[in-house]
């Protein structure tokens, strides 16, 4: 029995369940009240463990036949196996016979939001917090069904909401402050984060997502100093660590980020994927060695470690052997199939055999699973436009480009493709989106033409690359 999955119950709690598994499961008798067996389902819709949810709430439907409480679990149950249209229907029949009951409002709230529907979840949440039962959970729901609809000022105003009635909800801190970040408003939530922490000065994952606004609004002193303050007051918190190496090695601080992996490393068990991190510091500063040496103590702790198999892959691709890259890429897949960096490195691995189609392949099934990785959706376009697959180019561009509008990479990509393909009409309307630079690494001729090199947007002089042509050009007068 995994009494882990207790972790995050009390010992009343834990009782019950374990002797519903032996009582239902096992036949050995033992008699619950209502309320026991309500705990107990609860707790299996809490970890979705749905065998012993669907005995739990036969086993109430049985003893207590008319219990609304009873019902609406079995609503929830009805939900979790996807059957919405019998949960409604049940929904609405107990809203008839208890109209005040604010419960089935919420359940209601739950069965719209995972049918798709926003604005009725909405709706049937807003009757359920009239109550004032459990207001901070209902308005986290309200703020991620207006996530849903983009509709972004009004997700922050809920997710504040929910934090002002229950500020220790950790995934609302945190779904917070990204949607902050999303929608462009930063800086405005570095300053509701700090009026936070100024009343709950402990909160390590307060302090967190503070270090995680500093660092996408450009204040990486301000984001290191957060993330120091997070592990101060809980030094196991894994993705503190993770986020205080991103931005050391953002600011050219390596051995610094390594430092911080490293004393993650002593505070979790999970030491294979903590060296894989320090591995791709190391990988992407040009130290192949060094990161090969990790990606090893991560496969001597865990031989079967699905990223650190697809990591050596990629490594051992940079000294440019894919044919010993290549049994790495076997066992990855074997493992895992549909791991996305197991189906990257696959296709880095064949498209250096010079199989193309297989690389392709393999992109194709990464697609379908990982669509909104950024650096795998710009690592497909160039591949494809390696291949000369100008058709495809524009397809993939063409639809990343309804996801991340004006996204300069793939606009880029884009002009490249339909420059090779005479489309100059389209070219042309493409053009102001583009990235000067990289266009002039990919696309040269399409930079030089007579005509359409004169429409290209200026060269951004606050690049290393555009201070290097302004230091050419004083050179040359």
């Amino acid at each position: 029995m995994n009494e882990d999955r207790f972790k995050n119950y009390d010992d009343d709690e834990r009782q019950l369940v374990l002797d519903f598994e032996r009582s239902v499961l096992k036949g050995e008798p033992h008699f619950f009240d209502e309320d026991e067996l309500l705990v107990i389902i609860d707790y299996y819709l809490e970890t979705e463990d749905m065998e012993p949810l669907r005995q739990a709430v036969l086993f109430a439907e049985q003893l207590y036949p008319n219990s609304i409480e009873v019902r609406l679990r079995q609503g929830h149950l009805l939900v979790a196996q996807n059957k919405f249209k019998q949960a409604l229907s049940l929904f609405h029949n107990l809203k008839k016979d208890d109209p005040e009951n604010t419960d089935i409002d919420y359940a209601l709230g739950v069965t719209y939001s995972a049918m798709g529907k926003s604005k009725e979840a909405i709706e049937a949440y807003q009757r359920a917090v009239s109550d004032g039962w459990m207001p901070g959970r209902v308005y986290s729901n309200i703020a991620e069904e207006y996530y849903n609809q983009n509709n972004y000022p009004e997700a922050i105003r809920y997710y504040q909401l929910a934090l002002d009635t229950d500020s220790y909800d950790e995934a609302t801190l945190y779904n917070y402050s990204d949607t902050a970040v999303r929608s462009g408003k930063g800086h405005e939530a570095a300053q509701y984060l700090k009026s936070f922490l100024s009343e709950h000065p402990y909160s390590a994952e307060g302090w967190h997502c503070l270090g995680k606004v500093y660092a996408d609004t450009d204040s990486p002193d301000e984001a290191v100093d957060a993330f120091e303050y997070a592990l101060a007051i809980d030094n196991k918190l894994f993705e503190a660590y993770v986020d205080l190496a991103d931005v050391l090695e953002n600011t050219g601080k390596i051995a610094e980020a390594v430092s911080a992996l490293r004393r993650l490393a002593e505070q979790t068990d999970n030491k294979p994927a903590v060296y894989c991190r320090i591995a791709e510091i190391y990988s992407r500063v040009g130290n192949n060695a060094v990161a090969i040496d990790y990606l090893n103590k991560a496969l001597a702790l865990n031989p079967d470690h699905v990223g650190a198999l697809s990591d050596m892959a990629l490594c051992t691709l940079l000294n440019d052997d894919p044919h010993a890259a290549l049994p790495y890429v076997k066992k990855a897949l074997r493992l895992d199939g549909k791991n996305p960096d197991a189906l990257f490195a696959a296709a880095n691995v064949y498209e250096l055999l010079d199989n193309p189609d297989a690389a392709y392949d393999y992109y194709d099934r990464l697609m379908d699973s990982d669509l909104c990785n950024e650096n795998h959706c710009h690592a497909f376009v160039s591949f494809l436009y390696r291949q000369q697959w100008y058709d495809d180019v524009i397809d993939f561009a063409l639809q990343s480009l309804k996801l991340f509008p004006h996204e300069k990479y793939y606009s880029t990509y884009l002009a490249a493709a339909y420059f090779y393909t005479n489309r100059y009409n389209s070219l042309q309307k493409v053009l102001p989106d583009v990235d000067p630079l990289l266009l002039r690494d990919i696309c040269q001729p399409l930079v030089e033409h007579p005509l359409l090199g004169s429409l290209l947007p200026p060269v951004d002089h606050n690049t290393p690359y555009g201070r290097f042509l302004e230091n050419m050009k004083e050179i040359e007068d």
